[in-house]
């Protein structure tokens, strides 16, 4: 499990914005090597991934669930290389001033080698938290 606020970057909408251009990911976080949405309808976003994670790509499809009202993005595997990886994504907007909240509960599925990954996916994470809030402070995301 993974639960992190980092605060920084541009305005909540801005940082919203960054957040949600998931396609652009690639662009700027090392590691996140593809990202498409394969479907949209409503507040149902369908998307695929290809992460490289200690030198082994891992491929997933996943549903996020977007409310834009609440500026939080909820998603989880519904098909891929972990057993399983759910979570949220949410702006926070409160008197320390911007940031991310990220919250994430994931298991690669491999007991033996657990110990040594899920340390790696969790600063991953981190990272991509911290590169979409830089992002957001550059102006960047989807109008």
């Amino acid at each position: 499990m993974l639960h992190e606020v980092h605060r920084g970057g541009g305005s909540a909408d801005q940082l919203w914005k960054a957040l949600l251009d998931i396609e652009a990911y690639p662009s700027y976080m090392a590691g996140v090597n593809e990202v498409g949405i394969t479907g949209e309808k409503d507040d149902i976003r369908s998307s695929s991934w290809v992460v490289e994670l200690k030198g082994s790509e891992m491929e997933w499809d996943q549903e996020d669930v977007v409310d834009t009202g609440r500026r939080r993005v909820e998603f989880r595997q519904t098909e891929g290389d972990l057993a399983s990886y759910e979570g949220y994504w949410q702006v926070v907007e409160d008197g320390e001033g911007t940031g991310l909240e990220l919250f994430v509960e994931f298991d690669i599925g491999l007991p033996l080698v657990a110990e040594m990954i899920h340390p790696a996916v969790a600063k991953a994470l981190e990272g991509y938290q911290r590169d979409i809030i830089g992002r957001s402070a550059e102006g960047g995301g989807h109008e």
